[in-house]
């Protein structure tokens, strides 16, 4: 039964360990080659790959409002990239935990060129109903994006659609904005399986000596009763029958 467990166990490591690599793999995906940022119009389909190169400006970023990932609430950084045609496309550089009441504490984005691969969504106007906040350092907190909105607010031409960054290239590190990440092949925790199998298997391997040794010791204790109710029985003394 051991044997049985501790193979369950060993498979459990191997599919954590091909779970990973698939992760790894689409993760690496994500600055596979795509179209440049200069092709796309206003009629490029949400959920085209596209890339950028060009300089982030932190002066001018905007947060995207009440962004939920694993029950936290958040924001997520648009920060503009300076294309070399002097225009620029907005780019989503990823989520923060933070709110726009509290402010948003972040590391600024990467200085010199920069190289960014991702999603490009349209523009989603706002409603009459819906309000534009400035956070205590001036950036617009935004509750969806509103190119054109956003645009008054720079001093150059937004393109017409905007990147959900996938990959940056310096690579963000710090207190950077999370980037996006590659959903796991499977909800299975692997790891937590193959620990439950490995300990399953230490009950027969120790369990087994305990209940030996326990039984071991009540026929030695039955033993020495035995040995001494014989020994009680040859001294008595025996009775007269005159």
């Amino acid at each position: 039964m051991a044997v049985l467990f501790v193979g369950l166990g060993v498979w459990q490591l191997a599919r954590n360990t091909h779970k990973h690599r698939l992760v790894a793999r689409e993760k690496a995906a994500y600055a596979n080659p795509a179209p440049d940022v200069a092709t796309a119009g206003p009629r490029t389909a949400d959920g085209t790959r596209l890339a950028a190169t060009g300089t982030f400006d932190g002066a001018h970023e905007t947060v995207l409002r009440n962004r939920v990932r694993n029950d936290n609430v958040g924001v997520d950084v648009l920060t503009p990239l300076r294309l070399s045609d002097g225009t620029a496309v907005l780019v989503d550089r990823g989520w923060v935990r933070a709110s726009a009441s509290s402010g948003v504490t972040t590391d600024p984005p990467p200085g010199g060129t920069a190289v960014v691969h991702g999603i490009a969504h349209q523009t989603n106007p706002l409603s009459s109903q819906d309000t534009v906040d400035h956070l205590p350092d001036g950036r617009l907190a935004v509750p969806r994006v509103d190119l054109n909105a956003i645009g008054r607010t720079l001093p150059y031409r937004l393109r017409p659609v905007w990147i959900e960054a996938q990959a940056i290239s310096p690579a963000p590190h710090g207190n950077a904005p999370a980037l996006p990440q590659p959903p796991p092949p499977d909800p299975v925790n692997h790891l937590e399986y193959a620990i439950e199998w490995f300990a399953f298997a230490m009950i027969p391997l120790v369990g087994w000596p305990i209940v030996l040794r326990r039984l071991l010791r009540q026929r030695q204790r039955a033993a020495a009763t035995s040995s001494n109710t014989a020994s009680t029985a040859s001294t008595a003394p025996v009775a007269s029958r005159s």
